[in-house]
């Protein structure tokens, strides 16, 4: 069990090794401006060159350093990918495995994933179908990146009718968070990350709530000693739920907590919802589903709109033209439907999810589902009308 009122110390250059604690484990390097460790990493492969891919944003803020520095030791060759959900298609998969194999990519080259989770998935999924799976190290600069999305061997672009429709598990040789990256990370994207958090709190992890309610404020407001041990205690929370379930198929669903009606918001509004601003949606709502099925008390849905609106700030208006309709059907496409009814993740109370049918997934009938969303858009809606008033 982990302590999560223990802090840590976090000095320039210390580093600490955790596992990802999956079926097919990768070392996970964490610490605070701990570049100079990075190219002693390496060291330890044969590798014949390097493709460093790096969101188009990212490359002069931190990109261009790190590779020009590999680029004295290796031959190492750049490819740029643009931020967001726009790249995560099967037209730029298929563009990037192309022009790796012309630039005679071969099973002993590394590609190196640096930016946030977009590139993560096209650099993982690339690296899974080249030569039916070569190495590739990420490394994330979002809170969502470090705390989140590289803890899974998950690698997946969307389709036409949904979010991750296609993709594999593929584990990266190793995965590299340094907090250095998030100084300049704005307050909206760290709020992203840190929803996640949250969400393990409220699944699995009650006594990590206790740590955040000291910890959050909703300017995000941190040192960066206390950001560091804040994303540390993030990464920690969600390994604890890993080790129970390595596959991420059984009891690790639960950590799809809040995503059907999250990725239903996503596809529907096509990119100009963050995936966090989503997935707090999605908590918020499936936590009035479990109230309105009679086993989720007042006190628990409470607590959700306290940590998620007032703690850290997520509270923004319900976004335009998204009705009960339109959200029904993108969920119905969800990646986590196997029948003609939605199946969620519900937790019974705060630290502990249903699981009635054995897969920790609830059938819930549509028109229950329709009636709840009716009500909360409602609220939403009129929420805002009495603030514009």
């Amino acid at each position: 069990m982990v302590d999560y009122n223990m802090t840590q110390e976090w000095t320039p250059g210390k580093m600490v090794e955790l596992s990802t604690e999956l079926e097919k484990p990768s070392p996970f390097y964490f610490g605070y401006d701990i570049k100079e460790h990075f190219l002693k990493e390496l060291s330890k492969h044969e590798i014949d060159k390097i493709f460093f891919f790096c969101e188009q944003n990212m490359f002069g803020l931190y990109g261009e350093e790190l590779f020009h520095e590999l680029n004295s030791e290796y031959k190492c060759l750049l490819e740029m990918v643009p931020p967001g959900e726009k790249s995560k298609y099967f037209s730029v998969l298929e563009q990037v495995c192309e022009t790796l194999v012309t630039e005679g990519v071969s099973k002993k080259s590394l590609l190196i994933a640096f930016g946030g989770g977009t590139v993560g998935n096209i650099v993982g999924l690339v690296a899974g179908l080249i030569y039916r799976g070569i190495h590739f190290v990420e490394v994330s600069t979002t809170m969502t990146g470090i705390t989140d999305s590289t803890l899974s061997n998950k690698q997946a672009v969307n389709g036409v009718s949904g979010k991750n429709h296609f993709g594999l598990y593929h584990s990266p040789l190793f995965i590299w968070a340094d907090t250095k990256y998030l100084k300049t990370e704005p307050p909206f994207s760290k709020r992203c990350g840190i929803i996640e958090g949250i969400k393990n709190g409220f699944i699995a992890e009650p006594t990590f709530l206790d740590y955040l309610e000291k910890t959050l404020n909703p300017q995000l407001d941190f040192s960066q000693q206390v950001l560091t041990d804040l994303a540390y205690k993030i990464i920690l929370s969600k390994l604890e739920i890993l080790k129970k379930d390595p596959t991420e198929k059984h009891y690790g669903i639960i950590l799809e907590y809040g995503h059907t009606f999250g990725h239903g918001l996503e596809w529907l509004l096509k990119g100009k919802l963050s995936h966090g601003e989503a997935v707090s949606y999605g908590m918020k709502i499936v936590a009035e589903l479990g109230q309105e099925l009679g086993f989720m008390s007042q006190k628990d849905v409470d607590l959700h709109h306290h940590f998620i609106d007032d703690k850290l700030g997520f509270n923004n208006p319900w976004p335009e033209h998204v009705t009960t309709d339109l959200l029904m059907k993108a969920m119905i496409a969800d990646n986590k439907k196997t029948g003609d009814e939605l199946r969620f993740v519900m937790l019974e109370k705060i630290g502990q999810c249903y699981n009635p049918e054995g897969d920790y997934l609830m059938t819930v009938d549509n028109k229950t589902v329709e009636k709840v969303l009716d009500n909360y858009i409602k609220k939403a809606t009129r929420k805002v009308a009495l603030a514009v008033a």
